[in-house]
């Protein structure tokens, strides 16, 4: 079995939030990633709410209502009720995703965040944290660790070259805390070409891995890939995977089995 865990989907028709760090001038449809899926023999997906699409998670829970191979990670308000958050796991929402790139770090003692979190755990579903590995990303986790969810961290972590915490962060040792081996171009490193870039990856996943068990990583092409469309596509995210994990045993478990017990296919 082989499982995508991490790509989006959206239309540039749809309204995006005010701010936007990215916003789409073309159409990265539902169709289209089923056709990667199907082209590279992947059996399962996991779509991620776009930062840009804010908490309207409506267009993506509607296009995998009926496909029981897709499931959803969302992003939403943490003053959302807990029966929301039930039925947003009823439409296959497995987790939440925080997007904290670029912005200040919430006050995760407060109680809207702690009743979120402990919602969260009370339902079963994983966080999902994009955050700079040099920017508080340690300090958000040491926060989640407590309340017992799966965290997922974004993109090996988007670490600099100087591996700025990457200490602090494999200290944890926390059974707890995954790793999505994808988007290896947004690391904060200047790199000329994508195979300095893949060397990076293999390096940082190198390291985590004496930390963390093997169980604890996953794949994600970060299909349409926003922002590097011009230099990445699904093919080539896949062809890195295959630089930064060399062991055909190891890709294997993190292609099928991690992702299949994680996202609970």
């Amino acid at each position: 079995m082989k499982i995508d865990t991490h790509a989006h989907i959206f239309l540039k028709k749809l309204n995006t939030v005010a701010n936007a760090r990215y916003k789409p001038d073309y159409d990265a449809s539902f169709k289209d990633y089923k056709a990667n899926l199907d082209h590279y023999d992947f059996d399962k997906g996991v779509l991620v709410q776009p930062s840009f699409l804010g908490v309207d998670n409506e267009f993506l829970l509607q296009s995998i209502e009926k496909d029981e191979n897709i499931k959803a990670i969302v992003v939403v308000d943490e003053g959302i009720k807990f029966d929301e958050l039930q039925k947003l796991k009823e439409r296959k929402a497995c987790g939440v995703r925080l997007n904290l790139i670029g912005k200040e770090l919430p006050n995760f003692k407060s109680t809207v965040w702690t009743q979120f979190f402990e919602n969260l755990s009370k339902l079963k579903m994983q966080i999902e944290i994009q955050r700079d590995l040099d920017n508080n990303l340690v300090d958000i986790v040491k926060n989640l660790i407590p309340y017992g969810c799966n965290i997922v961290i974004d993109h090996l972590a988007r670490a600099n070259a100087n591996l700025t915490n990457l200490e602090d962060l494999i200290c944890l040792k926390n059974s707890r805390i995954f790793f999505k081996i994808s988007g290896f171009y947004r690391a904060k490193i200047d790199y000329v070409n994508n195979e300095q870039a893949i060397k990076f990856a293999k390096k940082i996943y190198e390291i985590l891995k004496e930390y963390f068990p093997l169980s604890n990583f996953v794949f994600g092409s970060d299909w349409p890939h926003t922002n590097f469309e011009a230099n990445v596509n699904f093919s080539s995210a896949l062809a890195a995977f295959n630089e930064v994990v060399v062991s055909k045993k190891e890709q294997e478990q993190i292609l099928g089995d991690n992702a299949c017990v994680l996202f609970g296919f």
